[in-house]
C-alpha cells in the first residue's frame, strides 16, 4: 500500500507510523486509518520489530474526523458511514506486538477513541485531548464508551463527553488515561525507548497477557477469570520463551527470545 495520509519507518526495533496531513492538524479519513491499520500489520509481520509506537506530524496529534471528507461527505451522500469500530478493534487484538500512543498534541474525537485500545499511552506536555462528539451531535466510538470508563472512570467519562471540554495533559495523567507526561522534546524518544523496551520481552507472553487483560477487565465471573488465566498459563509453560527464560536465569546471562522463537 501506497501510503498518503502516514509515515511508516523503523527505529531500531521499533515500528513508528505517524499521521501525517499536519496541514490539516492530522485530521482523520477512513483512508488514513486503513493505511496505519497496514503499518500495524507490516510491524507485526516484521520479525525484526518488538513495538509500534504512533505519532503525528506537527503540531497536532490528531484534530478528530475531517468534517468535510468524513461528515459533510456523510450528509451529502458523498462518503459511506460504516461502523467499523468492533471490526478495528477485533483486527488490533489480533496484533500480538505492543503499541504505544506518543501524544505529541492536540487530540480530539476519534483522534483520541482510536489510541484507546493501544497498551500505552503517553503524552507531550503540550497536549490536550477532547471527547467532542457532543458538540457535533455525535456519540463516543470505537469502544470508548467501555475503554474510558475503565482507564478513567464513569465519573470523569461523564463529564468529558457531556462537556467536550479539553483536558490537559496533566489531568489526563491524574485520571489514568496516559501513563506520563514528558517535555514536548522528550516524547519521541522515551516512546521509541519504551518500545525499545517491550521489544525484549517474550512475545508469546506479551499477546496471551494483552488477552488476559481485555478479556478479564470487565469480567464478572471470577471462575471465568480464574479459568482464562489457567488456560494461557498452560500455554505459557510449553513456549520455548519460557524455556528460554529459566535458562537464561539458571546461566546467569540475559534471554534471548527472539533465537528461541526461531530455534524453536
Amino acid at each position: 500500500m501506497t501510503y498518503e495520509h502516514i509515515r511508516f519507518e523503523r527505529r531500531g526495533r521499533v515500528g513508528l507510523i505517524t499521521l501525517n496531513r499536519p496541514e490539516k492538524l492530522n485530521a482523520w479519513t477512513p483512508r488514513m486509518m486503513a493505511e496505519y491499520r497496514d503499518a500495524i500489520q507490516r510491524s507485526n509481520d516484521e520479525p525484526g520489530i518488538g513495538a509500534i509506537v504512533m505519532t503525528g506530524a506537527g503540531r497536532a496529534f490528531c484534530a478528530g474526523a475531517d468534517i468535510d471528507a468524513v461528515f459533510k461527505a456523510g450528509i451529502d451522500g458523498r462518503g459511506e458511514r460504516t461502523n467499523s469500530g468492533e471490526d478495528y478493534l477485533a483486527f488490533l487484538a489480533r496484533m500480538p506486538k505492543p503499541t504505544i500512543a506518543a501524544l505529541n498534541g492536540v487530540a480530539v474525537g476519534v483522534g483520541i477513541t482510536q489510541v484507546l485500545p493501544f497498551d500505552i499511552r503517553i503524552a507531550s506536555e503540550e497536549a490536550r485531548i477532547g471527547f467532542f462528539f457532543v458538540k457535533m451531535g455525535l456519540v463516543p466510538e470505537l469502544g470508548s464508551s467501555r475503554f474510558l470508563c475503565q482507564l478513567a472512570g464513569a465519573g470523569r467519562a461523564l463529564e468529558w463527553c457531556l462537556t467536550g471540554r479539553m483536558v490537559p495533559a496533566a489531568e489526563a495523567r491524574s485520571a489514568g488515561l496516559v501513563s506520563e507526561v514528558v517535555p514536548a522534546d522528550r516524547l519521541l524518544d522515551r516512546a521509541i525507548g519504551i518500545g525499545e523496551e517491550l521489544a525484549d520481552q517474550p512475545l508469546a507472553a506479551v499477546g496471551l497477557i494483552k488477552s488476559l487483560l481485555r478479556a478479564n477487565a470487565s469480567e464478572g465471573s471470577l471462575a471465568e477469570v480464574h479459568r482464562r488465566e489457567a488456560e494461557a498459563l498452560r500455554e505459557a509453560y510449553r513456549s520455548p520463551e519460557h524455556r528460554e527464560a529459566v535458562s537464561a536465569f539458571l546461566e546467569k546471562r540475559k534471554p534471548d527470545f527472539a533465537k528461541a522463537r526461531e530455534t524453536a
